[in-house]
């Protein structure tokens, strides 16, 4: 079994190899972006026409290496450029000669991501008429704008994602209330650079591509209000865990309108999203020989129980073996411990309980950008042989499960996942093969 066993593995790394080369920016840039003399279009869409300055700022996770390859295509073309980045991210040469670059903290926000936010929300005040601000938006970049609105600190904005996080907030339910505290969000930034034209390219970490939770959606128009906010905080019960300016700040904003005239003036265009990685991944296994299957919904809700539906996918299953089924989506966690993990790595504990002494089995669940909640890996591989390994190491899995201290269990049974930041980031993946 274990000759069966290391290859599923190898095959499952390969999968997730492959899914995150797909949705690289060295590779999405020049497939969607073209030249033609001077003028430069998106899938075939033009840019505005501009005779002012032209601004070019990348945000996010993926956001140095959405400007790299921005500048090999189209060396010269931005007057200027800003990139806005959590810490430890690589940044080419050519993009740190060719423009400013700023770093915050992610997930929780710091001062330094403050002091950036406000720098990119300067510059896009300078723009005028007769500019054009193009933002190249990638995953992460909600935390790295991380500037409140006024009547709040930064302290109430940590306090606040904070608590969201520890109570299981959805990616949805966290930007619901982000886009009501933070300047830059909700169509902050896009209000910033009025009467500027913009255009933003997105590389999708938001399952079914809704814009405005792309990094908060920095410029597109919020869809919620800070009524939804309150009802958010209310409904996850943790209004009391916060601090009282930030409830006094959603109450008073309940009342004020929203201009949203200048995004008559804002396009968007999406250059990849999750079901690119994972028919990426279909596409190699298919290429090994499995029979591939297309979990048929996204994977959403507490990652435990994914886990364990995973893993019990493998014993229903009557495909033609080897098979393999590929998910993509964003579980989330709600924590009940002081453990170190994430949610791809409870997702991978869980299911590894589920297979100890079942049959020929691997399940791989990974962050495409590299990094795992509170982990220094993608996420974790796991398989019958894991439990077993666990024993030897004198881990027992069930209690690191009950205390969210997956990362080091999994570390510790040989089956984390390390690649470092990717440069790219398109939620997860998830990976069923058996033979």
């Amino acid at each position: 079994m274990s000759t069966v066993i290391d290859g599923m593995r190898e095959d499952a790394l390969g999968a997730f190899h492959a899914a995150v080369a797909a949705v690289q920016p060295a590779r999405l840039i020049p497939a969607a972006v073209s030249l033609d003399g001077d003028r430069v279009s998106i899938r075939g869409e033009a840019l505005p026409a501009v005779s002012g300055r032209k601004v070019l700022a990348a945000l996010g996770k993926a956001g140095p290496a959405l400007a790299d390859a921005w500048l090999e295509l189209l060396p010269g073309w931005a007057d200027e450029l800003l990139v806005l980045t959590p810490h430890g991210v690589p940044v080419s040469d050519r993009v740190a000669h060719g423009g400013e670059v700023l770093r915050g903290a992610h997930p929780t926000p710091d001062a330094e991501g403050e002091s950036s936010c406000r720098r990119l929300l300067e510059l896009a005040g300078t723009l005028g008429e007769d500019d054009l601000l193009v933002v190249l938006l990638s995953g992460g970049a909600s935390a790295l704008l991380a500037a409140p609105r006024p009547g709040l600190a930064l302290d109430d904005i940590r306090a606040t994602t904070t608590a969201l996080l520890k109570a299981g907030a959805t990616i949805h339910q966290l930007n619901a209330v982000r886009r009501q505290l933070l300047a830059a969000a909700g169509g902050g930034l896009g209000r910033a650079a009025a009467p500027a034209q913009v255009v933003t390219i997105v590389l999708s970490d938001v399952l079914g591509d809704l814009i405005p939770d792309i990094g908060s959606g920095p410029t597109v128009p919020s869809l919620t209000t800070a009524a939804d906010a309150l009802g958010v905080l209310g409904g996850l019960g943790v209004v009391a865990d916060l601090p009282r300016t930030v409830v006094d700040v959603l109450r008073a904003r309940v009342e004020e309108p929203d201009d949203n005239g200048w995004a008559a003036r804002s396009w968007v265009h999406v250059l990849a999203n999750n079901r690119t990685a994972v028919e990426a991944a279909a596409a190699f296994l298919a290429g090994r020989g499995y029979t591939t299957t297309l979990h048929p919904r996204l994977l959403e809700g507490e990652a435990r129980e994914q886990g364990k539906q995973m893993a019990r996918l493998a014993e229903l299953s009557d495909s033609p073996r080897p098979a393999a089924l590929i998910a993509g989506g964003e579980t989330t966690v709600t924590v009940r411990g002081p453990g170190t993990g994430g949610r791809n790595h409870e997702l991978a504990l869980s299911a590894a309980l589920e297979l100890d002494g079942r049959q020929p089995v691997v399940i791989l669940a990974a962050g495409t950008d590299g990094i795992d909640g509170s982990t220094d890996a993608a996420g974790a591989l796991v398989d019958p042989g894991t439990p077993i390994r666990a024993r030897v190491a004198g881990v027992d899995l069930a209690a690191a499960l009950a205390n969210n201290d997956s990362g080091p269990a999994l570390a510790a049974t040989g089956d984390a996942i390390r690649t470092g930041p990717t440069g790219t980031n398109v939620c997860d993946l998830v990976l069923l093969l058996s033979s």
